[in-house]
């Protein structure tokens, strides 16, 4: 495509989306995905159509940074908590990808030329070992929007970002799923054991990158 008619598509894709926001306000979409009590009842009155809505809620919580607990939570009142984990990984993933599609499509040019020169060395160190970054990025991080524009805007290739994303949101989307309010309730009352946890994640992560260093050295 011709960058004149590139540029086009980009501000016409960008209007889209600005006026789908604007919509998701005015009909009340914000409030009723703030309010828990709503979102089960829906769910619970919505039969077979459910698991589709449900999905389609996390497309459109994506662009709000909505927590992934606010919808994962009230589903485990409503279905199954495997089958709340199949959703929730389901509508997780497209959310993720189509936050990572956009950001990477529409700002990731105009993004990365006003970058400091910081950023690109400490993004080269990132990218380089993607797939266990982006792991660990969505470990921490969740189903955070923010996350998938920052992926989008890095020179992660889509392989690396799809798979690290499957592997890193399993464990908090089987938490919540498979524990509900108890896992908001331990988080909430034992922060130091939540944050540690992290913290051992993480630094499980580097030394596995350390020892697959030290394997290519030898």
């Amino acid at each position: 495509m011709e960058p004149e008619k590139a540029r086009i598509v980009r501000r016409v894709v960008f209007t889209l989306l600005l006026l789908a926001f604007v919509l998701l306000f005015v009909f009340g979409v914000f409030d009723f995905l703030h309010d828990r009590e709503r979102i089960e009842n829906f769910f619970k009155d919505s039969g077979v159509f459910g698991p589709i809505l449900y999905i389609f809620a996390f497309v459109a919580a994506q662009p709000l940074s909505l927590p992934g607990a606010a919808l994962i939570i009230p589903a485990t009142f409503v279905w199954t908590w495997w089958e709340v984990l199949a959703y929730s990984m389901l509508g997780g993933i497209i959310a993720s990808s189509i936050g990572f599609i956009v950001a990477r499509w529409l700002a990731q040019d105009w993004v990365r030329k006003r970058l400091p020169q910081r950023f690109i060395g400490w993004e080269k160190r990132f990218v380089k070992n993607a797939l266990l970054s982006t792991i660990m990025l969505r470990v921490v991080t969740g189903y955070a929007p923010a996350a998938d524009w920052f992926l989008g805007i890095t020179k992660i290739k889509w392989r690396e970002f799809f798979i690290g994303t499957v592997i890193g949101l399993l464990p908090i989307t089987f938490l919540f799923s498979y524990y509900g309010d108890d896992t908001v309730r331990w988080v909430r009352n034992t922060p130091l054991i939540a944050l540690s946890a992290t913290i051992i994640i993480i630094f499980l992560g580097a030394g596995f990158k350390r020892y697959k260093q030290r394997s290519r050295a030898l």
